[in-house]
């Protein structure tokens, strides 16, 4: 028998709980897992971790996340899909080419009350058919609940994204 599963492990390292979720289920176990994330260790910072949450909402709904006017948005990957400032057209490429695409963060790897870092499963199906999935690493700013700066990186360079991301909290 398939399942998803949902081990928490308390503070003595023991199991504390476990979840059961029938396979296609995904968007409840995530939901459970960001539940469970936001009143453990996401609660110091529950306002700017909704925010994040948000932004992925709204792209999976097909809207444009809140941003300031003077927001960034800058692609550090090697093989950049977009120039400085030009993420929205990329977004909208993306919702044109596969129309069922959905994004969910996988991890968490900074959370703070300036923003997040955190890697993101974007998975869709073109309109030949083609399955993709990827993973990318997100930087996120927030000022109140609209995006600041927004930085892509490649999922390998994940110790690239937290020292930008630790540079930033020291200068703003």
């Amino acid at each position: 028998m398939e399942v998803l599963g949902i081990l928490e492990i308390n503070a003595d390292s023991q199991l504390g709980a476990r979840i059961v979720f029938d396979l296609d289920a995904i968007d409840a176990a995530v939901e459970e897992l960001d539940a469970r994330y936001l009143a453990g260790e996401a609660a110091a910072c529950s306002h700017t971790w909704s925010a994040v949450k948000g932004a992925y909402a709204s792209f999976n709904r097909r809207e444009l996340p809140a941003t300031t006017p003077d927001w960034l948005n800058i692609d550090h990957r090697r093989g950049a899909a977009f120039a400085p400032g030009d993420v929205i057209p990329y977004i909208r490429s993306a919702w044109d080419v596969a129309a069922d695409i959905s994004i969910y963060i996988v991890a968490v790897h900074r959370l703070s009350h300036l923003g997040a870092v955190v890697t993101y499963a974007a998975n869709g199906t073109s309109g030949e058919g083609f399955d993709a999935e990827w993973r990318e690493i997100t930087l996120l700013t927030f000022e109140s609940d609209l995006i600041s700066r927004c930085e892509i990186f490649d999922e390998v360079d994940h110790g690239a994204a937290i020292a930008r991301f630790d540079e930033l909290k020291s200068t703003l």
